[in-house]
């Protein structure tokens, strides 16, 4: 998707070509994933001669939003507080991230 964002429309073997050099991926699976990201609304398509030109339907920030949400319901049945301290425990976090994650607490501390 990223690569669809940046350069649309785009065809399914400069996706392919986008692709790192060592991953595992044939022309024909990223034709198959390109074709299901048709059929689940995300892209567009349109025929330009034999070759299909793939768009964004949505947009990045939309696609984040869908797929953190459905993360957060899959893996934690919704509860964000468990995710956020998995995370917070796993990752490495700046004195900025800190401080924005300590301001969004409080925030929240007082609407309770």
């Amino acid at each position: 998707m990223n690569r669809v964002w940046a350069s649309s429309p785009i065809t399914a073997t400069e996706v392919f070509d986008a692709l790192p050099h060592d991953n595992e991926w044939k022309q024909k699976t990223v034709n198959t994933f390109l074709t299901r990201l048709v059929e689940k609304g995300v892209l567009t398509v349109a025929k330009q001669g034999h070759v299909n030109l793939y768009s964004p339907r949505l947009r990045r920030e939309e696609c984040v939003a869908s797929e953190s949400e459905s993360f957060l319901q899959r893996v934690y049945q919704g509860a964000a507080g468990p995710l956020l301290l998995h995370f917070c425990e796993q990752g490495d976090l700046n004195e900025a991230e800190i401080a924005a994650l300590q301001k969004l607490l409080q925030k929240k501390k007082g609407r309770s």
